[in-house]
């Protein structure tokens, strides 16, 4: 069951958990299944998947095979912490994100905290670094979960790579140590195109914060999930967000990285 914090906007963020149980979508878009039929017909249209989901491999740290294994097994307590697109913005009813669709999948017990418009440092419409991640995180500690996921955010887009980094480096440790028998995984920008061209800065500071932190990093724009030719499928109409297929498409994703971080040797067969 996933238990959502952020309460949504516009009334603004909600200190107490809102419980909610999510029918499951995973179902297969109709352009999936263009492309699939497309991939019958010419071969060489599958070749730049192939690659990317090579690329898509998480960052290496110290983090075990075996720990991950257990932290994402199917019961699992998990916190995710985010921004809109945590959230869900741009879903069918404005709620229903990538961290809802994962959650419901891999059976976990979480607590979603997504809050729009926020980041590692930017605190969004609310212009209180109350709702910053790191002071989510420490908000939480009466939690306990087994794995910690933090995500993006795009929104940091007017800081410093070295503030960032910095900030990026001090979240994670405090998760970590909030929460020592957890495992904590970073996951970057995840923006369609063009828009996450506009990323790769925050997302080079992400990922220096988190191989500082010994986090292991996991990287859709090196991974090229969003790409000019599948974007305008996943994108909500702002261009901003993602629709549902885009999210059902990043929950998808993201639960793979999670998979290879527990399987690490298949990892290594991509190199």
């Amino acid at each position: 069951m996933a238990r959502r914090t952020d309460g949504g906007w516009p009334d603004g963020p909600r200190s107490h958990p809102v419980r909610r149980r999510r029918r499951t979508r995973r179902v297969i878009p109709a352009v999936a299944l263009g492309a699939m039929a497309l991939g019958v017909a010419g071969c060489l249209v599958m070749l730049p998947a192939v690659s990317d989901a090579c690329q898509s491999v998480p960052a290496a740290s110290d983090v075990s095979a075996t720990r991950v294994a257990a932290a994402i097994s199917r019961g699992s307590d998990v916190l995710i912490v985010g921004d809109s697109y945590t959230t869900g913005r741009g879903s069918y009813d404005g709620t229903h994100g990538w961290a809802q669709d994962l959650a419901t999948e891999r059976g976990w017990d979480a607590t979603i905290d997504g809050v729009p418009g926020t980041g590692y440092v930017n605190t969004g419409a609310t212009n209180s670094t109350r709702w910053n991640y790191v002071s989510r995180i420490e908000r939480s500690a009466a939690l306990d979960p087994q794995l910690v996921i933090v995500q993006g955010s795009q929104n940091d887009w007017l800081v410093s790579a070295a503030t960032l980094e910095a900030r990026v480096e001090r979240t994670l440790r405090t998760a970590q140590r909030q929460w020592p028998r957890a495992v904590v995984v970073a996951v970057g920008p995840s923006a369609p195109q063009p828009r996450a061209e506009s990323t790769a800065g925050i997302s080079s500071a992400v990922a220096a914060g988190a191989r500082a932190a010994g986090v292991p990093y996991v990287d859709p724009l090196d991974g090229q999930w969003f790409t000019a030719m599948n974007s305008a499928s996943y994108a909500a109409p702002d261009g901003q967000h993602l629709n549902d297929a885009g999210y059902l498409y990043l929950a998808g994703r993201i639960e793979d990285s999670l998979d290879e971080l527990a399987t690490p040797a298949q990892g290594e067969q991509c190199a």
